[in-house]
């Protein structure tokens, strides 16, 4: 079935979460995707995440330092469509290969940069981490947690709400050009990641009413949302949201059997008594906003989950079968589909040249430098290799 992003070639430079995780939204809906990495590859190839990150794409490795490396990934920017990347502003430029140089090449080209901070900010020349920028945006100062002071967030924010960025500001640069015919520098962060959507409760306003700061004061014990978390008999748990809009036929006091106004410590020893299923039954049939609280892995296995395709069986090359997240975006005619699960484990090729095909142009390239690789040398101090691969697996050199 034909995928709405299908004839859409993308280099993926980037390393870590947020571009890899970006740019899997548009491979798997058609996207063609060739990962980029350096001799010895991807040094996130440790982290177990990796495998869900990195899937849907081909990988070929070229060290960008050297002058065959970098004619090489010059010679695979002319056929397509988008870069992204995410080292610091200067370091592509330094390479030889920065915007200026990609965009005389192939006027038609994206690129898509995405460093840890954006350009102009002032630690924008310094190496940045996930943590790091958690810790310089503010973000850990806020957090309610197990005592006062700076808490680590172990939700990757930053890199998450890039990882939407990065789809985001391809797609726009794609339409535009349609319209403009030129293709553009588009940019984002994991700074602005973590200012796209964050857990910080955090809020400020000029004249604030009365009670205002009180309702997410940053306290220990935790405050607002943690107390309607309630455990139920046998260990199981539930979340009663209190700011729902719903207006309840009984209170939460009558549904408990209580007298009302009890205390929160009357409350939690009442729940303790009850399973759980039958209490949020009781609470919905009274109009309240009620869920359980479902084990991580359980997700997986929710028939809901499994209904609506969100859980994916992929097969590694290295570990076979796996469950995964599927694919997260819906589309009615173009539907999208884990690449991974029609790709064969790794199978090595000649060269990086492969990914030269002939194939129809829908516009328009200007000639372009480029030697033709010897049969004994696909080319010359490259340091090149490329494989097939749900998950691109590690390289040997040809």
């Amino acid at each position: 079935m034909a995928q709405a992003l299908d004839g859409i070639r993308i280099l993926d430079l980037s390393w870590g979460i947020a571009g890899p995780l970006g740019v899997l939204l548009l491979a798997e809906h058609g996207a063609d995707v060739i990962k980029v990495e350096p001799p010895g590859g991807d040094p996130f190839r440790a982290y177990e995440g990796y495998r869900c990150w990195n899937r849907s794409r081909r990988s070929v490795v070229l060290d960008l330092k050297t002058t065959g490396g970098a004619d090489a990934f010059r010679a695979l920017a002319s056929t397509a469509d988008v870069v992204v990347e995410s080292f610091r502003p200067d370091v592509l430029d330094r390479l030889g290969l920065g915007w200026d140089e990609l965009h005389r090449l192939n006027p038609r080209l994206v690129m898509a940069s995405c460093p840890p901070y954006p350009a102009g900010h002032r630690r924008a020349g310094r190496p940045g981490y996930d943590a790091l920028v958690q810790a310089s945006s503010g973000e850990m100062t806020d957090q309610p947690g197990w005592r006062m002071g700076p808490i680590f967030l172990h939700f990757p924010a930053p890199s998450m709400g890039a990882a939407y960025l990065v789809p985001t500001i391809v797609l726009a640069a794609l339409a535009a050009r349609d319209r403009t015919g030129q293709g553009q520098h588009a940019s984002t962060s994991l700074y602005q990641g973590v200012l796209l959507y964050t857990t910080q409760l955090w809020q400020e306003v000029t004249t604030p009413p009365p009670g205002y700061h009180e309702v997410m004061a940053r306290t220990y014990p935790p405050g607002v949302h943690q107390v309607w978390l309630f455990e139920c008999a046998d260990g199981e748990w539930m979340h009663y949201s209190m700011l729902s809009g719903l207006t309840p036929l009984k209170s939460l006091d009558d549904v408990l059997g209580l007298e009302p106004g009890a205390d929160d410590a009357t409350r939690r020893a009442r729940v303790r008594t009850l399973p759980r299923d039958e209490l949020i039954a009781e609470l919905r049939r009274n109009n309240h906003a009620v869920d359980p609280v479902t084990p991580a892995a359980d997700v997986f296995h929710h028939p809901q989950t499994i209904g609506n395709g969100t859980a994916a069986t992929v097969v590694d090359p290295e570990l076979g079968p796996t469950t995964q997240m599927g694919v997260p975006i819906h589309l009615l005619g173009t539907p999208g589909a884990s690449g991974a699960n029609r790709r064969s484990a790794p199978t090595p090729t000649r060269s990086w040249a492969s990914f030269l095909p002939v194939v129809p142009s829908r516009r328009h390239h200007p000639p372009r430098r480029r030697r033709r690789p010897s049969r004994a040398d696909p080319w010359p101090g490259s340091g090149c290799s490329t494989w097939v691969s749900t998950s691109p697996g590690p390289s040997a050199r040809w």
